[in-house]
């Protein structure tokens, strides 16, 4: 039986100005702006590798000439779409930290949830953050041309999190001072037992992320019953307690 997957362009999807507000404060965007927004959607939805980028253009109304006009190739988009994805995530983190209750658990839990919730959001494109062997070229070209970019990001946000950890373990609650790219080198090494700590918390955390992203949206409204909302919520109450 061959399986029905869902279309790249969804049925009644409309690119109107309440469409492009949903990825910046900007409702009309450039071309180039529109091309990486409508492959954030796509991506999401159906994943990478059903990915077609001529359909793309198609929907957004350009020549598929555009896409090596402005990107260079397929891949060259959706490795620079997956830079400002990954960028959104960590700010989403980051965001939902600082709206949290002034506690330190309070603060910690809204990390480990805005990273569960944000990998459900990220849907397809978890498949490129966690498993990029899943598209080495993808993958190379994230690296060559934005890797400085996705580390600065990804220190930052592990930053964070360790910052969160020791507040909890000392029972309090501090600002967070450090800016993206100016991380100390030495910063993850000054306290071994601190950073191993925040490591294992973050892999626990991922894991849970793991778990419930790549799904597609009708998945994952079936699955979000009270028994998975039970067992997310236990996990992260034992994440917490294990600080």
């Amino acid at each position: 039986m061959v399986p029905v997957l869902d279309p790249q362009t969804p049925p009644g999807r409309v690119l109107d100005e309440k469409y492009w507000l949903q990825f910046s404060d900007n409702p009309n965007p450039s071309t180039r702006e529109k091309m990486m927004f409508v492959t954030v959607d796509d991506v999401a939805r159906i994943g990478p590798n059903s990915f077609n980028a001529v359909t793309m253009c198609t929907e957004v109304g350009v020549s598929d000439g555009l896409l090596n006009f402005h990107f260079g190739s397929r891949n060259e988009l959706l490795a620079e779409t997956l830079v400002w994805v990954y960028t959104r995530f960590v700010n989403d983190v980051a965001q939902a930290v600082e709206a949290a209750k002034p506690e330190a658990e309070a603060r910690l839990r809204a990390w480990i949830t805005a990273v569960h919730q944000g990998f459900i959001t990220m849907g397809g494109w978890g498949v490129l953050v966690n498993y990029p062997v899943a598209s080495r070229e993808v993958a190379y070209l994230t690296e060559k041309q934005h890797g400085d970019e996705v580390v600065d990001q990804a220190e930052i946000n592990l930053a964070l999190l360790q910052h969160l950890v020791a507040d909890v373990k000392k029972k309090r609650v501090t600002e967070f001072t450090l800016e993206l790219g100016k991380i100390p080198k030495t910063y993850f090494i000054k306290n071994p037992s601190l950073t191993s700590l925040t490591v294992s918390i973050a892999l626990s955390a991922s894991g849970l992320a793991v778990w419930h992203g790549g799904r597609s949206q009708g998945q994952a409204k079936r699955e979000g019953s009270p028994l998975d909302r039970m067992v997310t919520k236990s996990h992260i109450d034992r994440i917490i307690k294990s600080i």
